[in-house]
């Protein structure tokens, strides 16, 4: 093995290559070839603290003098981190540039981290500045830790830092369940789609931002669009910047809000700001909601109104679920309707959603008390007094 520094890859590079061509050749060679053919071939670059940078083999090379230039097939290499193997790298070709200063790797390059968590980063080119610590994938980019997978038109992967940027159009991939192999594929298709621009995602850290417009398509067919997100993957949240906007599915209707938390490995949104929710035939409008996938039920927590086209309800608390088709209002519940005029309190009312998306309050087993204005008739000399009950 070579253990080379950058100035001193091209002597024991040519060495190497002399004394093969020297112990494989009966006769001396009258003029010099410009390239050299290895066997094999095994360097090693040290950072300058004296720690191992890289390695990369190969078991065909080929070494050009007059360019310094090593074209390689089937590379493959260790990356290092505090002198211990980080990464594996592999590829189909290598072209290594002036001694190392540059490194190109083409066809199914793979990029895989050598811990439990299973980064990878593939792609089918991939050009690598090690003094700087950068790669740069620019034909048919993807990154993925498990869970979590990003393609886009290119990815600048940071190797010290292990932070990634990403240069749109950009596609987000992930999945809800983890398992052994829970990677998004055709077979294993994605439970979330994420459509949106540039951004950046540190694999260390799970830090992630994408600062332009951002639209995601869940797999039962609701549909969430935002400014742009922020958020941290490692523990399961993105930040959904205003105004966000949830299509429910089978036009059950849509919600606007203002930042909203997706909690993602919990299924959840959250959200603190004022929110409006446009149903099919009613209007729903609080402070803050939190939307539960798993038992599909989307609450409101305070200050709830809800308008239909002959009635009006307030609460302090208001709750559906999609799956049951079930409404319920809690707390200081007035409900008042236009025809017949009569206003009904209760600190509790339920009602369901008829198949033409009217929500149908009533109040079983509850005390309620309501008043009723009848409108005097015509011909009556003066006006009746308004009955309670």
């Amino acid at each position: 093995m070579h253990c080379l520094s950058r100035c001193g890859l091209t002597a024991a590079l040519v060495a190497t290559s002399l004394l093969a061509a020297c112990s494989s050749s009966r006769q001396p060679t009258i003029e010099p070839t410009p390239s050299f053919v290895f066997r094999s071939l095994d360097l090693s670059q040290r950072a300058d603290n004296g720690d191992r940078d890289w390695d990369l083999t190969s078991p065909e090379a080929r070494y050009d003098l007059s360019s310094r230039t090593i074209r390689a097939r089937r590379p493959q290499g260790i990356l290092y981190r505090d002198d211990q193997p980080h990464y594996r790298i592999t590829a189909d070709l290598a072209t290594v540039l002036r001694d190392g200063e540059l490194v190109i790797l083409e066809g199914s390059v793979h990029l895989r981290q050598l811990n439990q968590r299973g980064l990878t980063i593939k792609g089918d080119n991939l050009i690598w500045t090690p003094t700087q610590s950068r790669m740069v994938i620019n034909q048919r980019p993807m990154a993925s830790d498990g869970q979590t997978q990003i393609r886009s038109r290119e990815l600048a992967f940071q190797q010290d830092t292990e932070l990634l940027v990403f240069d749109g159009p950009t596609e987000l991939k992930r999945r809800d369940e983890a398992s052994d192999d829970s990677t998004p594929t055709d077979d294993n298709p994605a439970s979330t789609v994420v459509r949106g621009g540039s951004g950046t995602w540190n694999l260390r850290s799970g830090l992630m931002q994408a600062p332009g417009p951002v639209e995601a398509v869940r797999r039962d067919g609701r549909k969430l669009s935002a400014s742009g997100l922020s958020g941290n993957t490692r523990e399961g949240f993105l930040d959904l910047q205003e105004p966000v906007t949830l299509l429910l599915e089978n036009d059950r209707g849509t919600i606007t809000a203002g930042r909203t938390r997706w909690l993602f490995s919990a299924q959840q949104l959250q959200s603190v700001q004022p929110v409006q929710a446009e149903l099919q035939n009613s209007t729903v409008q609080g402070k803050g909601f939190s939307l539960d996938e798993r038992s599909g039920t989307v609450i409101i927590p305070s200050d709830c109104r809800l308008q239909q086209k002959q009635e009006t309800l307030t609460a302090r608390r208001c709750s559906w679920n999609w799956n049951s088709e079930r409404v319920v209002a809690d707390g200081d519940v007035v409900l008042r309707r236009k025809k017949p005029e009569q206003t009904t309190r209760a600190s509790r009312m339920e009602a369901t959603i008829t198949d033409d998306g009217e929500i149908r309050f009533g109040q079983p087993g509850q005390r309620v008390e309501s008043t009723i204005k009848l409108n005097p008739k015509t011909d009556a000399k003066r006006p009746r007094s308004p009955v309670s009950f």
